[in-house]
């Protein structure tokens, strides 16, 4: 099998690209269903002409190429959208049909607080336009709506609030929580990957977001939490955990201060 992984220099890529280099090399055996040959890492260096090559050759596409934080907003369509839209097209140029994984984001939904996030439109819209190639070519079609992630190699002040306090704290510098009760959904980095080889193997876990409000067996749901669903439009990494900012920096407090108190911290 041959692996084209877009945003290969990013958190989630460089995470994917170096496990998946472990498993085509036989030091991760606990997926033998998977049988890696090539793994095609692209990112913004790289030429047209390379993505062309490698669109033709590919057996999986993981799309993880994206703007978080452009010094201007029209990035955000251009880096979520533009790319995006190039990519599909060479893959239909090549009449490559393999199975491509989009990683969007919780603010696609455009529920609550990320009703008019500027960046969540620009995913919203890649997303329908990765539908919209499903239905056009046939191809299948992974959507995941990643929560904050968190991991080695994250990088601060760019994507997740957990690792600018770890860089931070770690370094004494100052951090700023406006409201300590706010409670964050984190899905780490390894529990991510593990999802994403269920989509390389063909059995992604599958789900629906019901709209903000919507009652469904009993439940109101806030718009963000996915419902498993069999034949769910979207997919989701199960394992996520949720916790407030406030006792996430208390940890990481706890952890720094450890070669001076000598205290662990209570693990349940």
């Amino acid at each position: 099998m041959n692996i084209l992984v877009t945003g290969a220099g990013g958190f989630v890529g460089r995470n994917l690209v170096e496990n998946l280099k472990c498993i085509r090399d036989g030091k991760n055996r606990t997926r033998p269903a998977l049988s890696i040959e090539e793994i095609y890492e692209y990112d913004r260096e790289n030429t047209q002409e390379q993505l062309e090559e490698w669109c033709s050759k590919a057996d999986f596409v993981f799309n993880l190429a994206g703007v978080n934080r452009p010094k201007d907003p029209k990035e955000f369509k251009e880096g979520n959208f533009g790319f995006a839209s190039t990519l599909l097209d060479t893959l239909k140029k090549q009449g490559n049909k393999c199975p491509v994984m989009l990683s969007s984001s919780l603010q696609a939904t455009l529920a609550g607080r990320f009703g008019t996030s500027e960046y969540g439109l620009s995913k919203r819209d890649g997303e329908e336009l990765f539908f919209r190639y499903a239905e056009e070519t046939g191809a299948k079609v992974y959507v995941y709506r990643f929560p904050n992630l968190a991991g080695k190699w994250v990088r601060p002040n760019y994507n997740s609030a957990v690792g600018t306090f770890c860089h931070n704290i770690a370094h004494d510098l100052p951090i700023t929580v406006n409201d300590p009760s706010v409670e964050l959904e984190l899905l780490f980095i390894d529990d991510l990957l593990e999802e994403m080889y269920n989509a390389l193997e063909g059995h992604p876990h599958r789900a629906e977001y019901p709209g903000e409000g919507e009652v469904y067996e009993g439940k109101t749901y806030d718009g963000l939490t996915p419902r498993p669903a069999s034949e769910g439009r979207y997919c989701y990494a199960p394992i996520t955990h949720k916790v407030t900012l406030g006792r996430i920096v208390e940890l990481l407090r706890t952890f720094h201060d450890q070669p001076q108190t000598l205290m662990m911290p209570a693990i349940p």
